[in-house]
């Protein structure tokens, strides 16, 4: 039985370190990874001045991600203690926890963004897009 749940739990955590550096160093243009207000912007008839104000917050949250290089280094990290001769649980829990925390500090931004991205937005611009989301979440639903 703990040979299953570990295996499950080792094949999560790769598929989730794996799916987290794929989109570490993409473009987080139109199709990024980013859901929410910022994805919806198109549409809003942002000024000028927003639209500055948006471009600024994305760099800084591009800025804050971690580098793909330091992903790919701990996915190599936990495929390593996984091969390894000897399983060395605490090693993997250990970074599957560094990872998990990273994944956790990744998130914690990406709300930050969205809601700075939120905060520029007028009340017509915020009723809009809170009309846009209800208009998904039925779609979805339905």
């Amino acid at each position: 039985m703990k040979a299953k749940t570990l295996t499950a739990l080792l094949f999560s955590t790769l598929v989730a370190a794996t799916s987290l550096t794929a989109t570490a160093g993409q473009d987080r243009g139109h199709h990024g990874p980013l859901p929410g207000p910022v994805m919806q912007l198109k549409g809003l008839d942002l000024t000028e001045a927003q639209k500055a104000q948006v471009k600024t917050l994305m760099e800084q949250h591009r800025a804050s991600l971690p580098a793909k290089a330091g992903m790919k280094a701990q996915h190599q990290q936990l495929k390593t203690l996984i091969q390894a001769e000897n399983f060395d649980e605490a090693a993997v829990r250990a970074e599957l926890e560094s990872q998990q925390k990273q994944r956790l500090e990744a998130e914690i931004s990406r709300a930050r963004l969205q809601h700075d991205i939120y905060q520029l937005l007028t009340a017509e611009q915020k009723a809009k897009l809170a009309e846009r989301e209800q208009k998904r979440e039925s779609r979805l639903q339905g």
